[in-house]
């Protein structure tokens, strides 16, 4: 059994190693990253979650069980980055926003969509668009809220016009639409009734999915300054092993099985997400400490996602 879950989580991990090897070897140019990034973000991430959602029935898109639970492991992470960052190591307010960002936000993208379609099937694109759509109404908003808040603290400012336009930046991003459009086709049940034209084409970016985004992880990795401290060790934990445990303990309180349970669980402990790595760099906040964690929660990965699936056998 250990045998076959080698062989089948390995290529995951070879596919991003061609990529770091790419740029290493100069097959391609550092700017890649900007292009793998963007290839990703704006064409194939949303034309998988879009069909894969249109394609689902309702009540397969819509678990409330699950949304809820999700909503709570992803608060709970986020609390304990807070607490601990404030309390432990008396981060101040701008630091400690933008470390428990990228500590709670998984790869769910990156590395969710290849890993847990490879494994599990394209039916796990449905948990995805799930993760995802909570994520964009909940901790993106919050923490371009608390942010534009740190930033304009001597002004006055109408915090609920803040959060809303917070909120609506976050939505616009085209992995959001596309969930939202794929379940309104879905609800309508008009999927069929696209032309067959629009939907082959969707399907044939969708299909470069996994070696796509896995090459980009791949590229984004090389050259990130690697920095040790306590901190990073901390949000190294909280990432690759708190965050499964907060997930093991949900799907049992919340009686979640099967691959729904296996799903949740992986999607939580996705090593941390390129874009969250990226606000970092753009806040001016905290880059060697994020790029650090993004580094070493991806190669952990390595061990904790196999783990966990072991213990799912």
């Amino acid at each position: 059994m250990i045998g076959t879950l080698i062989n089948s989580i390995l290529p995951i991990f070879i596919l991003i190693f061609i990529g770091w090897g790419a740029v290493k070897y100069k097959l391609v140019g550092v700017e890649a990253k900007d292009v793998c990034s963007n290839l990703v973000a704006y064409f194939v991430f949303p034309a998988l979650l879009f069909m894969e959602t249109a394609k689902a029935k309702p009540e397969q898109i819509i678990y409330p069980k699950w949304m809820l639970a999700f909503f709570l492991a992803i608060s709970i992470i986020w609390l304990l980055s807070v607490l601990f960052n404030r309390y432990v190591f008396k981060l101040p307010n701008k630091e400690n926003v933008v470390s428990s960002f990228i500590s709670t936000f998984p790869n769910e993208g990156g590395m969710g969509i290849p890993f847990l379609t490879h494994l599990i099937g394209l039916t796990a694109v449905v948990s995805v668009a799930r993760a995802n759509f909570i994520i964009a109404l909940t901790l993106i908003p919050l923490t371009i809220f608390l942010m534009e808040i740190n930033k304009n603290q001597n002004n006055e400012m109408n915090k609920l016009h803040l959060f809303i336009k917070a909120l609506l930046k976050s939505i616009k991003k085209p992995m959001v639409l596309a969930v939202i459009l794929g379940v309104i086709f879905s609800f309508m049940h008009i999927t069929q009734l696209l032309p067959t034209v629009f939907t082959d084409s969707i399907e044939l970016i969708s299909k470069s999915c996994i070696f796509i985004s896995l090459f980009a992880v791949g590229v984004n990795l090389y050259g990130i300054r690697f920095k040790i401290s306590k901190f990073l060790f901390f949000n190294l934990s909280l990432k690759s092993l708190i965050s499964a445990l907060v997930g093991f303990s949900l799907v049992y309180l919340f009686n979640i099985s099967g691959n729904d349970a296996k799903e949740f669980v992986l999607l939580l402990a996705m090593p941390t997400a390129t874009i969250s790595t990226i606000m970092a760099l753009q806040w001016n906040t905290i880059e060697n400490e994020a790029t650090s964690l993004y580094l070493t929660s991806t190669i952990l990965s390595l061990l904790s996602l196999p783990l966990i699936v072991y213990i799912f056998q």
